[in-house]
C-alpha cells in the first residue's frame, strides 16, 4: 500500500486520474471474482482526490476459496502478466497498466470490519492510537486485547467486530464516517473532532519504536501531523496513566467479549505456568544429571513429560506434586532409560 512497493523490485509505476483508477478498478475485479469466485472490495478514499498511487483491493478468503489450495502469487503472474511483482507478507503488489495494485487478502470472519478499517485513510490508523490509551488494538481485525507478559503475546481477546460499537466506545460516529468525505481535511477534521482527541497521542516521539518507524514511511500520517502542528486544538480528554482502570469499561460495554472472565483466564494459566517453570527446568535437569547440551536436555524433558503422559496429566502432576518428589520421579525415570 501507498504506491512504492513495485520500486523494490525495480519497477516504476505511475500515479492515475480517478477516471483511470476507477477504469483499472473496473477491468480487476470481474477478472478476479468471475475466475477466482471470491468477493472484492475497493478501499475507499476522500472523494475529491484527482490522482491515485495505487488500487487497494481486499479479497475475501472464504473457506471455499482456501479449500482451493490457489497459489495467488502464480495466478496473479499467470492472468496479468505483470513487469513486477512484490510480496509483503500477505500482501501482494503487482503492476497493471503501469499502475500499483495491492491484493490485500482478508479472511471471512474479518470482513466487514476490515472494509470499514481501511477505508479513508488514515482514519483507522490514527483511531488506533486512541484505542491503544484504552490497552486495546483497533485493526483490520476489529479491537482486540493483547496478553503480554514478560514482553511477550501469552494470549489475545477478541473485543468486538462490530464497527459501529468500536466507533462509539473510541468515541467517533459511525453513521457520519459511513457519509464519507470529500477532502483529506474533512477527515483530519472529524478525527480531531472526536470524543476523546488528544493531539499529543500522535506525536512521533509518543509513538513505540515499532509505530514510530512504520509511521515516518506513511505519507497521510505525516500530513495529518503537519496539520495538527499548524493548528491548535484543545483536548478534550486526559488518559489514565494505568490502562488497566479501563478494564472495567471495556468489560461494560462489551459484556460479549467476557474480558474480564477470559482476563482472569488467562492470569491463573500464566502463574500456572510460572509455577511449573520454576518447579521443574533444564536448568534443574542440568543440577540434577550431568547432562550439560541443551540438545540432550530438550529430549530428557519432552521424554519424561511422554512418561508421566499427556498434556492434562502434566499439566496436573507438575502443577501439584512437590519439587523434591518431581526429582526423584525423573531420576527414576534417567536411570530407567540409561539401563
Amino acid at each position: 500500500m501507498g504506491g512504492k512497493a513495485l520500486k523494490i523490485v525495480g519497477v516504476d509505476s505511475e500515479r492515475k486520474s480517478t477516471n483511470d483508477f476507477l477504469r483499472i478498478a473496473s477491468e480487476i475485479r470481474p477478472i478476479v471474482e468471475q475466475q477466482l469466485g471470491i468477493e472484492t472490495y475497493v478501499v475507499k478514499c476522500f472523494h475529491e482526490k484527482e490522482t491515485h498511487g495505487d488500487l487497494d483491493l481486499l479479497l475475501k478468503i472464504d473457506h471455499t476459496f482456501y479449500n482451493k489450495g490457489i497459489n495467488l502469487r502464480k495466478w496473479i503472474e499467470e492472468t496479468f502478466k505483470p513487469k513486477g511483482v512484490f510480496s509483503n507478507g500477505s500482501v501482494i503488489s503487482f503492476e497493471y497498466d503501469n499502475f500499483q495494485i495491492d491484493f490485500i487478502p482478508v479472511k471471512e470472519s474479518n470482513w466487514d470490519v476490515s472494509t470499514c478499517f481501511f477505508d479513508y485513510d488514515p482514519t483507522g490508523n490514527l483511531m488506533g492510537k486512541i484505542g491503544h490509551k484504552f490497552g486495546l488494538k483497533y485493526g483490520f481485525e476489529g479491537l482486540r486485547y493483547v496478553y503480554r507478559t514478560e514482553g511477550k503475546k501469552y494470549g489475545e481477546i477478541t473485543i468486538s467486530k462490530d464497527n459501529a460499537k468500536i466507533f462509539d466506545f473510541l468515541g467517533y460516529d459511525y453513521n457520519e464516517y459511513l457519509k464519507g468525505f470529500n477532502t483529506k481535511k474533512e477527515i483530519f477534521d472529524y478525527i480531531i473532532n472526536g470524543k476523546y482527541f488528544d493531539a499529543s497521542l500522535f506525536l512521533m516521539e509518543n509513538l513505540n519504536a515499532i509505530d514510530r518507524k512504520r509511521n515516518r514511511k506513511r505519507a497521510t500520517y505525516q500530513e495529518f501531523l503537519q496539520f495538527i502542528n499548524e493548528n491548535t486544538f484543545e483536548s478534550k480528554y486526559k488518559f489514565k496513566k494505568r490502562k488497566d482502570l479501563y478494564y472495567n469499561d471495556i468489560d461494560s460495554f462489551f459484556p460479549e467479549s467476557k474480558f474480564l472472565l477470559t482476563l482472569k483466564e488467562f492470569r491463573k494459566k500464566e502463574r500456572e505456568r510460572k509455577l511449573i517453570a520454576k518447579k521443574f527446568n533444564g536448568r534443574l535437569i542440568m543440577e540434577w544429571t550431568n547432562l550439560t547440551e541443551g540438545k540432550d536436555v530438550g529430549n530428557a524433558i519432552r521424554g519424561f513429560r511422554n512418561y508421566i503422559g499427556n498434556d492434562a496429566m502434566n499439566k496436573q502432576y507438575l502443577l501439584y506434586t512437590k519439587p523434591d518428589q518431581i526429582k526423584k520421579d525423573f531420576l527414576k525415570f534417567s536411570n530407567s532409560e540409561n539401563k
